[in-house]
């Protein structure tokens, strides 16, 4: 099975054909049957939404001869962040195929509205494609794709059409990314992201027997959204970022640290005799995953037409080393800290007792005495009680630049495209982007999924159905509005 993009459509046609981008869904198992209510860890409650979107899109469509294409631009389906089996509590280390497609199957029987949205859509004749993203890399291998494919072929059969015709000609998977030359290039971005990008991302031709060697290459990213993060249950949504987990350690160590100490000592060892087992395994020769990426590529830089263009847009992404060296990494930075935090304290105390001890020998009356020992009492303590709390209080400034505006920016002087499009950090973005012979604009397509906006003075909804709709060479960041039954414009601010 080729897993390179279908040929780009000739200029002129695929111009008349809309673009609806969307990502970060994060699908996970839906209800639980066997008690009526959702699942601890799933974030998506939206499913009717969607199908009304699915519906006004359908509606639009009408009497057009190119339907609007819509693009699914990674982490629809979350195969992390989703309860284990029984047997694999409280986490499995990585996904093999076979559990692959278990967990994937689950999470669309959990969802039949949004299968259903699917089945409508493809029904009216709108080309669906599917990119992978870092919580739904797998969404790369063949038995995954089957699973989806079988899904809405289901769906379809059930309305009356012919669902395995209708799956052949309008559903696809990308192994990467959807580019139209001089148009638009959309992928989901992790790889520009140095606490989410994989080594060697390109994985659909590994084989069953060689699937284990993507253990190897787990950015840290997801290492923690499967050891620590799932741990702490409803509580949480997804964690994209660095600062994201910084407001989200922050709340939680202020207003629930049993939770934190309860979600650490119950994940962190599977996480450590994981780490152990990895450490061992890289003394072993290099395994398949890193031949299976650069044939991959390869075939894909000739099939798209992109070339060495295809290899430097790759050699952007920003690694930040392998699991295993980064969490050794923060370790030694941890250390470091309780160091100095155990060095503050030793500092403080003996000069509490020096203190103390001139205060004793002091030619003053008890009563005095006793007056500078509260005094000192309450100087010491206060300064303690706001130093530390200003220290758990401050905000972490954000990393400047932000890489993906900038990759964006990169990729489209590259390619001379207009338009680039992103998903991934779940913060919907407008952006222009300084191009050498024209200025082109960088789009990110949020989520549809709740935000951790407590600490965000912006006037917006929690969930905000963000898409971006690209007609000709233009692009408009637009939000689904389900009460109205029509998109509204995103409430964005200029910086």
């Amino acid at each position: 099975m080729t897993h390179a993009p279908r040929q780009p459509l000739p200029a002129a046609q695929a111009l008349q054909r809309d673009l609806i981008v969307v990502s970060d869904f994060h699908l996970g198992r839906g209800k639980n049957p066997d008690s009526g209510r959702f699942w601890a860890l799933e974030a998506f409650f939206y499913d009717k939404d969607f199908l009304g979107f699915v519906e006004w899109l359908c509606r639009s469509a009408e009497g057009q001869a190119h339907k609007p294409r819509l693009i699914f631009n990674g982490d629809t389906f979350d195969l992390l962040r989703v309860e284990p089996e029984a047997e694999d509590r409280p986490a499995p280390p990585y996904l093999t195929p076979d559990q692959a497609t278990r967990t994937l199957q689950s999470i669309l029987d959990g969802h039949p509205t949004f299968v259903h949205a699917l089945a409508v859509a493809v029904q009216a004749g709108l080309p669906l494609v599917f990119l992978p993203g870092n919580h739904d890399i797998e969404l790369q291998w063949p038995p995954v794709q089957d699973v989806v494919r079988r899904a809405v072929v289901a769906a379809v059969d059930a309305m009356g059409g012919q669902g395995e015709q209708v799956a052949a000609e309008f559903l696809s998977f990308r192994p990467w990314f959807y580019y139209e030359p001089g148009r638009v290039w959309i992928e989901h971005g992790c790889q520009y992201d140095p606490e989410n990008a994989f080594q060697w991302y390109l994985r659909g031709g590994l084989s069953p027997a060689d699937a284990d060697d993507t253990e190897e290459d787990q950015p840290l990213g997801n290492f923690f959204q499967r050891y620590l993060y799932n741990g702490f249950g409803p509580i949480t949504f997804m964690v994209p970022s660095s600062r994201a987990n910084f407001r989200y350690g922050r709340w939680l160590l202020l207003n629930n640290p049993s939770l934190l100490v309860h979600a650490a000592t119950r994940q962190l060892p599977f996480a450590f005799r994981w780490l152990r087992r990895l450490a061992l395994r890289k003394l072993q020769p290099p395994n398949a995953l890193p031949l299976v990426h650069q044939a991959e590529l390869a075939a894909l830089a000739e099939q798209s037409g992109l070339g060495e263009h295809l290899h430097r847009i790759e050699a952007h992404k920003q690694l930040r080393g392998d699991v295993v060296a980064a969490v050794e990494t923060l370790t030694r930075n941890l250390v470091r800290a309780m160091g100095i935090a155990i060095l503050g304290t030793l500092m403080v105390a003996a000069l509490w007792f020096f203190v103390l001890d001139v205060l004793q020998h002091a030619d003053l009356s008890a009563p005095v005495k006793t007056l500078w020992f509260v005094v000192m009492t309450f100087v010491f303590f206060s300064g303690l009680t706001v130093g530390g709390t200003l220290l758990l209080l401050r905000e972490r400034p954000a990393d400047e630049p932000n890489p993906l505006p900038a990759a964006a920016a990169r990729i489209a002087a590259q390619i001379e495209v207009p338009l680039v499009a992103f998903g991934h950090t779940h913060d919907e973005t407008v952006t222009r982007l300084a191009h050498p012979t024209s200025r082109g604009w960088y789009y990110n397509t949020g989520t549809w999924i709740a935000v951790f906006t407590h600490d965000v003075l912006l006037p917006r909804d929690r969930v905000q159905y963000t898409f971006l709709r690209v007609r000709s060479h233009h692009g408009e960041l637009l939000s689904w509005h389900p009460a109205r039954s029509q998109p509204v414009d995103v409430v964005l601010l200029d910086e």
